[in-house]
Formats: C-alpha cells, sequence, structure tokens
C-alpha cells in the first residue's frame, strides 16, 4: 500500500492566495496518481474562520482527490469546543475522514494499516493528551501510523511541546507531524512542511510537496511538485551610499526576474551605511520582499545602552549628557538649569528660555 502525505497548505494564505489554491491542487493531482491513501496533517486552511471564496476553493481541491483522503485539524483552525471547526465543513461535503482521538483502519489487497490522529491541542497539554488518545484507541497487529500537528522541541528551540526522545517511545512505525513548515526526515518521523511560502526566510528555498510511504517495505521518498520559484538573497555592505544599495538591488531583481519572471524573491540587507545616510525607498517589483537590517549593529547598540538604564544606571547623568551633546556651541544659558527645569515641567523650561531671550 502507498501512502501520500502533506501538510500545511494554508488555504487563503493572504501574501500568496493563488498560490496556495494551486500548490495544494497540484499536491493532490499528482498525490491522487500514486497513492491509496492520502494524509494530510493540518493547517488545511490559513485562519480560524476562512471566507467563502476559500471555503468553495477548499471543496474544489479536496474534491479533486481520486483516493480516499485522511486528515486533522491544526492550530490555524483549532476552535473552541461547541464552535463549528472550518475543516468539518469540507469533510462533510467532500468525505474526507477527519480525525482528532480517534482510529481508522484502512485495508487494500489484504494489507491493513492503522491511522490514530490527534488534531492541535495547546503544546503545554500535547503530552499528556496523546497519552490519553493512545489509551482510548486500542494498537491493531497491523501497520500503525501516528498523525499530529504540535511543537516538536526538537526543532523549535525555548518552545513547549512533544520531544523526540518522546515520541520515539512510542509504538508506530511511522509518526507524521505538520505545524512546522520546514520538511524534516528524522527516522520514521517526517515533518512533509507546508506547500505554500509563508516565512520569507532562506528554508523555504527547499522543494515543496508530498512524501510517499510504501507500508510493505517500511520506506518513504520525497516527491517534488513544481511551483513557483522562491529565491532567498543576502547582500552585504560596508559604509554604502544609498545608491549603491539601490544599485544593486536592482540588479539582483533583474538577473532574478530574467530568470523566472513569476519568481518570488526576499532579499535581506546587511551591514552599514555612510555615516548620517539614510537608506529611503527602495525599488518595488511585484512579490519582491526587502529586509533593512543595515545599521542593525547600531540599533542594537542603541537598545542596549536603553536596557542599562532600565537596569538601575544613572538616568539624570545620561539625560544632562544628551542635552548637552544637543545644545553645546549653540546657546549661552546654562544646560544643567534647563535640565532641571525640563525635569520640572515643560511649562518651567519655557519659562527659562523666555527669561534667557
Amino acid at each position: 500500500m502507498k501512502i501520500a502525505i502533506f501538510s500545511d497548505p494554508h488555504l487563503g494564505y493572504a501574501r500568496f492566495e493563488e498560490d496556495s489554491y494551486k500548490n495544494a491542487a497540484e499536491v493532490i493531482r499528482h498525490a491522487s496518481e500514486e497513492a491509496d491513501l492520502i494524509i494530510c496533517a493540518g493547517d488545511v486552511f490559513d485562519v480560524k474562520i476562512p471566507k467563502l471564496e476559500t471555503l468553495k476553493k477548499a471543496v474544489e481541491i479536496f474534491k479533486s482527490a481520486k483516493k480516499p483522503v485522511v486528515a486533522i485539524f491544526g492550530n490555524h483552525e483549532r476552535r473552541a469546543k461547541g464552535y463549528v471547526n472550518p475543516l468539518q465543513l469540507i469533510a462533510d461535503a467532500v468525505g474526507i475522514r477527519l480525525l482528532h482521538g480517534e482510529s481508522i483502519i484502512f485495508e487494500k489487497d489484504g494489507e491493513r494499516v492503522q491511522i490514530i490522529g490527534m488534531g492541535s491541542v495547546p503544546d503545554e497539554f500535547a503530552e499528556e493528551a496523546l497519552k490519553k488518545v493512545l489509551e482510548r484507541c486500542a494498537l491493531e497487529d497491523c501497520k500503525k501510523i501516528l498523525v499530529l500537528h504540535q511543537t516538536i522541541k526538537d526543532f523549535v528551540p525555548g518552545g513547549e511541546g512533544l520531544s523526540l526522545a518522546f515520541l520515539t517511545t512510542l509504538p508506530f512505525d511511522l509518526i507524521i507531524n505538520g505545524h512546522i513548515h520546514e520538511r524534516i526526515e528524522k527516522g520514521h518521523i517526517l515533518l512533509p512542511g507546508s506547500t505554500v511560502i509563508t516565512q520569507l526566510k532562506k528554508s523555504e528555498t527547499a522543494p515543496k510537496g508530498y512524501y510517499l510511504y510504501d507500508t510493505k517495505e517500511g520506506r518513504y521518498v520525497f516527491r517534488e511538485v513544481p511551483m513557483r520559484k522562491f529565491y532567498y538573497k543576502e547582500l552585504k555592505f560596508e559604509n554604502a551610499s544609498p545608491s549603491e544599495v539601490r544599485a544593486r538591488v536592482e540588479a539582483l531583481i533583474s538577473e532574478l526576474k530574467s530568470k523566472e519572471p513569476t519568481c518570488i524573491i526576499s532579499i535581506k540587507l546587511e551591514g552599514t551605511l555612510e555615516e548620517g545616510a539614510t537608506l529611503g525607498a527602495m525599488p518595488k517589483a511585484e512579490d519582491v520582499f526587502i529586509e533593512n537590517r543595515l545599521n542593525a549593529r547600531n540599533l542594537k547598540e542603541r537598545i542596549a545602552s536603553i536596557k542599562e538604564l532600565r537596569e538601575g544606571k544613572d538616568i539624570r547623568q545620561s539625560g544632562l549628557k544628551a542635552l548637552y551633546e544637543k545644545v553645546r556651541g549653540k546657546v549661552s544659558f546654562d544646560h544643567e538649569v534647563l535640565f532641571e527645569r525640563l525635569v520640572e515641567g515643560p511649562d518651567e523650561a519655557l519659562e527659562y528660555l523666555l527669561e534667557q531671550g
């Protein structure tokens, strides 16, 4: 038996809405040709209450599947108890088997595969919730697959959630996890990643698609699905003029767009501008995103300085020094007196200034 596995299509994602529909439809089309069953590991939608146009697109996309579809809901679809989950709506409309704390057996040519699914729960409760699901779902004597949509701490440092150490103790032949948009393989634990670009960072340049899992052989392969090209580039500068920065950015955009006219481009600017310079408006082009980190070090130093003040440094002396730097060589009166009047209030400061003419 062959099972296609994908995750996080984020249908209706505002920045690249049409890509979210097209990419998901292509994954379903390709998977239908190869697999006996299709699994989606959550975040079918990008928001908890999608617009009607997005729901209509979702129905069309999943109706096009020529093989059965099993899905769980993700954190973007999770709603409070008693409220309708948007995935429930299309599941009922197109026959998707939606799992949350449930188990199903899928059979083909005498082979049986048990699939247990748990939709997204708050990360702090994930391990306990999963243990309860496993107590409730009797494990069958066949291939077993677990489908989740949770944070895995090993891949998200500092976050709460499940750990690889815990997951590897569970009695499953394959564990599928959504939520993390980067594609990751860790033994029998698979993270398919998202089918649409949602974060303009380097890891998103990796191919997107789905996994094809052969239950008899216990092996999986990744199947890339052609999608719009995404470029992530970093440009470094040292004491550059704004015109130099703009020229290099324009040249890079022109080069990449000549290769792939419809491509998405993310450019990160790092380093320093010449003293006193500000960057100003940058070149604009469709689906081009520029992150300006120029002079970030100076900004970092200023933030550190503010932090020092908050941690108990002499605020009065720092303020007095800053005022002196501003008025040095421009006024004849005593800047310390002006500072004291400013501390008292704006009216007192104005009165002092008027006294000095």
